[in-house]
Order: C-alpha cells, then structure tokens, then sequence
C-alpha cells in the first residue's frame, strides 16, 4: 500500500483506516460491511462452541438407540435460539459433542412442522414387530408441556417425517463445531463383557442367551440364591454398551447392567454353608446401582 506498511498485530480498525485513503467512500462502505459480516460469523460460531447448553431451554429432541447392525446411536438436540447439539456416541463420524446454529428459516420451518403434527394425539409409545430394528424417540417442548413418541418401525407417518427432518440436520457435514470430546472410560469395577440380568417370570435363561447367539452369549451363573443371571458375550463382536442398550430393551428382560467385581465376590462367599441364610441381604446388593 504505497510506502505505508502495518504490523500483523494492529487491530481491525487500524487497518481500515489504512486503506482509507485508497478506496472511495462507496466501495469502502461495502468493504465495511463485508468486514463486519465475516467477524460477526466467525464469533457466531465460536460462541457457539463456548456457550452452556444448560442455560438454554430445549424445543425438540430426537434420540436414536442401537439396533443389531451400526446403526448411528446419537441425540439431536434444538434449542429454542436456533442453537442445535450433536451428541454422537458410536457408528457415528462425530462422537462426542458438536454445536451449531439453524438458519432462521431452516428452524421457523422446523417449528410449523412440529406444530402442524401435533404429536399430543399420539400415544407416547408404540411396539415394534421386528425386535432388531432402532429405536427412535422425538420430544417435543412446548411451554411446560413435553411430549414424547417413541417406536421402532411402526409409528404414525407423521412422525417419521419430523425424523426425517430431523436427520437432515443430523447427517449435515456444515457448520458443526465440536464442544465436548468423546468419554469412553470404563470404570475398573465393572467387568464389561458380562452382564446381570434379571428375566421375566418363567423365561429358561439358557433358552434366552440363544437368541443373541451373534454375540455369543452364554450362560455363566445364577447369582447366589437371586433371580439375577449372569451372561457373558464376545466384546468384540459387539461393543459393551450396545449389547447392554439391546438387552435393556428386550421384552422378556426386567433390568440389565455390566457385572461388577463386588457380584462375584458376593457369590464366591455364597458357595458355602450360609448361602441361603444371606441370601436376602445378597439380592438386594445385586439389585443395587452403582
């Protein structure tokens, strides 16, 4: 610029007075309010990336579970600022947590679709026929009101819309900004290619493992004198908490969780001739969450 330089570290306006005298008043004025889009953009984003979530009031949210295959396992999350969160958690390219914000249009869109669907007149939850297939749930917030729908392939028309409006958002590689990194620490109290599971009334727990023979599961123990059965299965056909997610939503399955070490000290003390006389107190530690 003639022989006037700058340094790096001057700040915007300093440079804009720099080139004052080069440009007419027309195109500065244009250059100016370019300048200032960019910036504005470039902070948008960055506080984006900074802002607390938690401060701010959802409007609709889509959670997708595991199915028997790689299915994507995520939370869709939309704030009512146009500010939407990314919570990948497997089977996904972005794990962990990423932010962005709609357009005005694309969110104003969003908003008249929900409300046209109506999601009050349907039951909350509905049964799928196909036991592998994933689970899908879309929350709607309206004011203090929430209302969720849940199901698997069979579900009104209407709502799958919503999820494929809302899978758009999802599956776009723009303007996604990264706020959390993934967490996959496994505490070293839990054993994680087994499981506790407490069946149905009635169910054969050998006759039940069969059924996720792709994982390879086995029947391992009884624990103690309990109604809770321990499993195990190849970790590395499936990974820990998508076996569990599968299990959990099993019909004949009254609750599941990760073995611990604690269980199969309680029932290596249990072997002997006290077994039954603490068999009461042993239940309820296997029924504890920890």
């Amino acid at each position: 610029m003639g022989n006037h330089t700058y340094k790096p570290r001057l700040n915007q306006t300093l440079f804009l007075m720099s080139i004052n005298h080069l440009m007419p008043p027309r195109i500065l004025g244009l250059f100016l309010v370019s300048f200032v889009a960019i910036a504005f953009m470039f902070t948008g984003c960055g506080a984006s990336a900074n802002m607390s979530l938690n401060n701010m009031d959802k409007v609709i949210e889509m959670t997708k579970g595991p199915c028997y295959g790689r299915c994507p396992v995520f939370t869709l999350t939309v704030y009512d600022k146009g500010i939407v969160s990314y919570k990948g958690e497997r089977y996904t390219d972005r794990l962990g947590t990423y932010v962005k914000k709609l357009e005005k249009e694309e969110m104003e869109r969003l908003l008249r679709e929900f409300k046209n669907a109506n999601l009050w007149q349907y039951k909350d939850a509905y049964r799928g026929r196909i036991p592998d297939m994933q689970s899908v749930s879309i929350s709607y917030y309206e004011g203090s009101r929430k209302k969720t729908v849940t199901g698997k392939e069979i579900r009104p028309n209407s709502v799958k819309w919503l999820e494929s409006l809302l899978d758009q958002i999802a599956q776009s590689n723009t303007g996604w900004i990264q706020k959390e990194a993934p967490q996959d620490n496994v505490p070293d109290y839990l054993i994680p290619n087994e499981l506790v599971v407490e069946l149905s009334e009635g169910i054969d727990p050998e006759e039940w493992a069969k059924s996720y023979v792709q994982a390879d599961m086995l029947l391992e123990k009884r624990l103690n004198d309990t109604e809770f059965w321990v499993f195990s299965f190849d970790d590395g056909l499936i990974t820990p908490d998508v076996m569990l997610e599968q299990v959990r939503m099993d019909e004949d399955v009254i609750s599941a969780e990760f073995n611990k070490q604690i269980y199969n000290k309680l029932n290596s003390e249990g072997d002997g001739k006290d077994a039954k006389k603490d068999s009461t107190v042993k239940q309820q530690a296997a029924k504890q969450q920890y």
